[in-house]
């Protein structure tokens, strides 16, 4: 249930979104105005009011701090993933310093690794799962680096800075796989959707003249309560969602491979 509901369309999400509050607020209020007359508030005073004001504000407050740490969180995850597909081209140019059968071999497995990543490992993230291929891929190419004896100063040099690009690009990967779940964890949804309920409910205790005033007061409520949801609900797992973060940057990667062995061959 809950695939089929991030799956779906952002328009048709925040719809879904605004319905549910509009709708959970409106029911709240007739209920509240029917059955639980003994806790109304009919005298307006002027502590209620200040009383009313700091919920609002609290509300507000734990509401927009969440979602800018999940906002963050995901912006952070993004350049994560456009790091390490440049340190992946980095890597791919600084091999050609190694002999011809060291260099096809290297630039031939960052490839086949590149692949993996794009085809089968992308839609794991969403799945919250590892791909164990992947990292035998990545482990492959290190083997072949690290067992490389350099055979003068500018391939001791090379190598050097191929380890220290790996090291790089074994932390961002690390970094990218754990943010592969959901910021917000359950105990956290769970509080956040009671505080809203409750929200809901203190605003439909008062009492006022005009029911129809007071229920388009309770609908805008829901309107706004909802738009922050659906930014928690967008924003939360970076790879899952109609915001989901593609794998575009390794998908360019494997442009620039095919275009440069294409070259190679034109040459040859």
């Amino acid at each position: 249930m809950t695939a089929l509901i991030l799956n779906l369309p952002p328009f048709i999400l925040l719809l879904l979104m605004m319905t549910t509050f509009i709708a959970s607020g409106l029911v709240m209020l007739c209920l509240v105005q029917k059955y639980v007359t003994c806790l109304h508030f009919e005298d307006h005073t002027d502590f209620g009011e200040i009383f009313a004001n700091s919920m609002s504000v609290i509300f507000g407050f734990i509401l927009a701090f969440i979602t800018i740490t999940v906002w963050q969180n995901y912006n952070n995850v993004s350049d994560t993933v456009s790091k390490e597909a440049n340190t992946l081209f980095n890597m791919y140019r600084t091999i050609e310093a190694y002999p011809p059968e060291v260099r096809e071999e290297g630039q031939k497995q960052l490839k086949i690794y590149v692949q993996e990543v794009v085809k089968t490992e992308w839609p794991l993230l969403a799945r919250g799962q590892d791909d164990l291929r992947a990292y035998q891929d990545l482990r492959s190419f290190h083997e072949l680096i690290i067992h490389y004896v350099p055979k003068n100063n500018g391939e001791l040099a090379a190598q050097q800075e191929q380890l220290r690009l790996f090291s790089i690009y074994r932390e961002l990967r690390r970094n990218r796989v754990e943010s592969a779940k959901s910021l917000i964890d359950k105990p956290m949804w769970m509080a956040l959707i009671f505080s809203a309920v409750l929200f809901l409910f203190f605003s439909s205790l008062f009492k006022m003249k005009n029911l129809r005033i007071h229920a388009t007061m309770i609908a805008l409520l829901g309107t706004s309560i909802s738009l922050i949801f659906y930014l928690l609900i967008l924003y939360d797992n970076p790879f899952i969602g109609p915001s989901a973060l593609q794998s575009e940057p390794f998908e360019r990667l494997l442009h620039y491979y095919w275009e440069g062995q294409k070259t190679l061959r034109i040459t040859k």
